[in-house]
């Protein structure tokens, strides 16, 4: 087996070749490049399946190297990042002319964010640039929180994993849209995720900023922003009545798979070509930081029993935001909420 430092040596030449790796972080692992290789970035979209539509999240190690990549630092973004950095915070921020239009699927912004793990703070200092890093699963699927789901994921690409342990939060960063303007800071959170809106609102509050938050905005600047995401390999149903049987679940799954499409914004809808004859049920712990935690890699262990449809049971105590930030991704997950 392979010692931390041994890997990260490997990764880092991988990296300087224009090659990818998968990267530790505290919420899931990222296929990273680095940000000054253009084929290295195309390498990303290549091997992820992913389209050039969907933008990736830039990482670093200091808010010095974040300066670097924008535009415009700004005053609230420093606050946040003294706060929540490193930690699962991704800003969006006006973009440097510098940072390369793949990365930032054309748009005239970046995200950013210091992933909170020792392993990738290192091998990001000691390469020096930062590491554009999506998560590293194939485009649509189930994000990995660990070193091996890489490892399968990408068995046919034989990509080098830096194995950092399991990942301690298990989603994606929260992602916020950061606007500076004259009179006060406009913001929008274009994806939930562990640091809460709350938590957002305190700091700025506590810093005297003025602030307001705009909910209706156009979610195109944040990565994973599609109506379907983070989808397992078999069909998940989520079901908002806790007590109806798995028969009848499947019945009516059977009866509304067919009325689905294909594919819906290049994500493939599977469905089974011989219809649902049996279900796995998805349970996840009571606390919500430890059912988020849990959640994609119990997605993963459920669909690999090779019942037809996974079904996870929405129950009445899952309310508030730190169940907002994992139904996210659920919903997203799902091929059908009945």
């Amino acid at each position: 087996m392979m010692s931390p430092n041994e890997g990260l040596a490997k990764a880092k030449v991988i990296l300087e070749e224009g090659g990818v790796i998968g990267l530790p972080t505290e919420t899931v692992y990222g296929l990273a490049a680095r940000i000054d290789v253009p084929g290295a970035i195309e390498k990303i979209f290549k091997v992820k399946e992913r389209p050039f539509f969907d933008p990736l999240i830039v990482h670093v190690s200091s808010i010095e190297m974040a300066k670097k990549v924008t535009a415009y630092w700004g005053p609230a973004s420093q606050a946040l990042a003294e706060v929540f950095w490193p930690g699962p915070l991704t800003m969006i921020l006006p973009k440097d002319p510098s940072v390369n239009g793949m990365i930032t699927s054309g748009l005239e912004s970046v995200g950013i964010r210091m992933p909170n793990h020792p392993l990738a703070l290192e091998l990001i200092e000691e390469v020096g640039i930062p590491l554009a890093a999506p998560s590293a699963n194939k485009f649509g699927r189930t994000s990995p929180t660990s070193a091996s789901h890489v490892r399968v994921e990408f068995k046919n690409e034989n990509v080098f994993v830096l194995d950092g342990g399991d990942c301690q939060i298990g989603i994606e960063s929260t992602v916020l849209l950061i606007r500076h303007r004259p009179d006060k800071v406009v913001l929008s959170i274009l994806r939930r995720g562990h640091i809460l809106k709350s938590d957002i609102e305190r700091v700025l509050a506590e810093k005297g900023f003025e602030f307001e938050f705009l909910e209706q905005v156009d979610k195109r600047e944040s990565p994973g922003h599609m109506k379907h995401h983070y989808m397992p390999p078999v069909p998940l149903i989520v079901c908002t009545e806790k007590n109806r049987s798995v028969e009848s679940i499947i019945q009516e799954v059977n009866e509304k798979l067919s009325t689905l499409p294909e594919e819906i914004e290049s994500i493939k809808i599977i469905k089974p070509k011989n219809g649902v004859h049996s279900a796995e049920v998805l349970n996840l712990s009571k606390d919500p930081l430890l059912a988020t935690r849990e959640f994609y890699g119990h997605l993963r262990d459920v669909a690999a029993k090779g019942k037809d449809i996974i079904i996870f049971y929405r129950e009445e105590h899952q309310v508030g935001e730190r169940w907002e930030s994992l139904f996210d991704r659920l919903n997203k997950a799902a091929s059908l909420i009945i």
